[in-house]
């Protein structure tokens, strides 16, 4: 007699069918709203406006009395540089005075000034 291979059939698990993901529940958003005309004139409007305002430093950079105050206040600004690296305290509260009352004219026509580096604390007593 011949022997046969029997073949054993192994219990496999069934398949689990993969869940299908929950709903969610719709929310209640509120519906967009939508501009009115007169708020996007108004927006264009403050647009206008800043291009106009952008001109008007550009015209005041030009004038050469302008140009020599802002290469002024740039000069301050080295200036307190040095001075910081020199460690003259006294110098450096004295062209920082100096620069606060340039920086407030200019603010004042309308450019924005570059931040410095100012000295922080107390003058000391010779200034």
């Amino acid at each position: 007699m011949a022997k046969t291979k029997t073949k054993t059939k192994t219990k496999t698990m069934p398949r689990k069918k993969a869940k299908k993901p929950a709903r969610k529940k719709a929310k209640s958003t509120p519906k967009r709203t939508r501009r009115s005309d007169e708020e996007m004139i108004a927006d264009l409007q403050a647009k206008i406006a800043a291009v106009k305002n952008r001109a008007a430093n550009r015209e005041l950079k030009n004038s050469p009395a302008m140009k020599a105050a802002i290469s002024a206040l740039r000069g301050i600004d080295r200036a307190l540089d040095a001075a910081a690296e020199q460690g003259e305290t006294l110098l450096r509260h004295a062209l920082a005075d100096s620069r606060k009352c340039l920086e407030a004219h200019l603010t004042r026509q309308g450019f924005k000034a570059p931040k410095a580096n100012l000295p922080r604390g107390r003058k000391p007593k010779g200034a």
